[in-house]
């Protein structure tokens, strides 16, 4: 009978180590091997730590025309940082290096002091370097030209305005420039946001006339047409129309339209329709048609359709050929 207890208590004995063994084990982590370690690492830094990405239209210059285009972009978006002044600053950053047809508006050295919400206005607070042109000018030295360089002033500014009332949270924007860096600015005057008059801007609205829509495209074509810049005009040309058909050289293109003896005059744009996907949109214009030595006729509210080709709505040759010169 004691036998049996000892053999009874030793087994128990087993048990109970085999027991504390395994949950020693449970207990006891893996150690981490060094590319473990490196792979855990976080940066403690809160400018390290993004929101999920953000995307938005950011508003450059095209060419050298009065007028804005959007760039789609995504964007991350410090945790430490609201959305607005990011998309300023990425403005500041400018156009993508691949669109070479659009124009940097801002100069690049210009900070984002402050952003800040006063009810349904946004109030952006920049450095006095807003007020300086980018370093690289457009071609043919326009940034050199008074005339351009309040243009380029005025585009800056709505830039900024049309890029942030299309988010859809605020309705206006005022512009102030910390002159001293001590982060307290004074509001844009009108001459800084190269605008007309005396006096300081007020919160600025949305202007939708600078956006280079399909009416604004078609209308520049119609002016370019009109003042007979066609270098201007082909630029508005795809360089492919709907069949993968290629348009002429810029040459060939100007002899065509010199031979034709193309006149237009009485232009008035009339409404868009976008299509379901996006890509291509229908114009309504009415004009006065001229050809050689024929005889003026007036077209009224016919359809002209725009492609888009890089986020430029352009016409192809194709239509063009159709509507001015037959």
């Amino acid at each position: 009978m004691k036998q049996w207890r000892k053999l009874v208590c030793m087994v128990l004995c087993c048990v109970s180590v085999l027991g504390i063994t395994a949950c020693t084990q449970q207990i006891e982590a893996p150690s981490a091997t060094p590319s473990e370690e490196a792979a855990i690492q976080i940066n403690p830094l809160p400018e390290a730590v993004s929101k999920d990405k953000e995307t938005a239209r950011l508003y450059f210059g095209y060419m050298q025309e009065a007028l804005l285009i959007g760039e789609v972009r995504v964007f991350s978006v410090p945790i430490n940082e609201n959305s607005e002044a990011s998309i300023i600053a990425e403005l500041i950053k400018g156009p993508s290096t691949a669109r070479t047809d659009l124009t940097q508006l801002i100069n690049p050295n210009t900070k984002v002091v402050n952003v800040a919400q006063d009810g349904t206005f946004l109030s952006v607070t920049l450095s006095q370097e807003f007020l300086t042109p980018p370093e690289t000018s457009p071609a043919d030295g326009a940034a050199e030209n008074d005339t351009y360089e309040k243009t380029r002033r005025m585009l800056a500014t709505y830039s900024i305005v049309n890029t942030i009332v299309e988010q859809g949270n605020f309705s206006r924007v005022q512009i102030y420039i910390d002159d001293d860096g001590t982060g307290t600015g004074r509001p844009l005057t009108l001459e800084e946001a190269g605008l007309d008059g005396e006096g300081t801007t007020e919160a600025l609205e949305r202007r939708g006339a600078l956006d280079l829509n399909g009416q604004n495209t078609l209308r520049e074509i119609m002016n370019c047409i009109e003042n007979k810049d066609w270098n201007t005009l082909y630029r508005y040309i795809s360089f492919k129309n709907l069949y993968g058909e290629d348009k002429p050289s810029l040459e060939d293109f100007k002899s065509e339209i010199t031979t034709a003896k193309l006149v237009v005059s009485d232009v008035e744009i009339g409404d868009e329709i976008q299509s379901a996907d996006d890509l291509t949109e229908v114009v309504m214009a009415s004009y006065v048609l001229k050809l050689r030595d024929g005889d003026a006729k007036t077209v009224s509210n016919v359809p002209i359709r725009l492609i888009l080709e890089n986020d430029v709505w352009k016409m192809t040759y194709t239509t063009f050929k159709r509507n001015f010169l037959s």
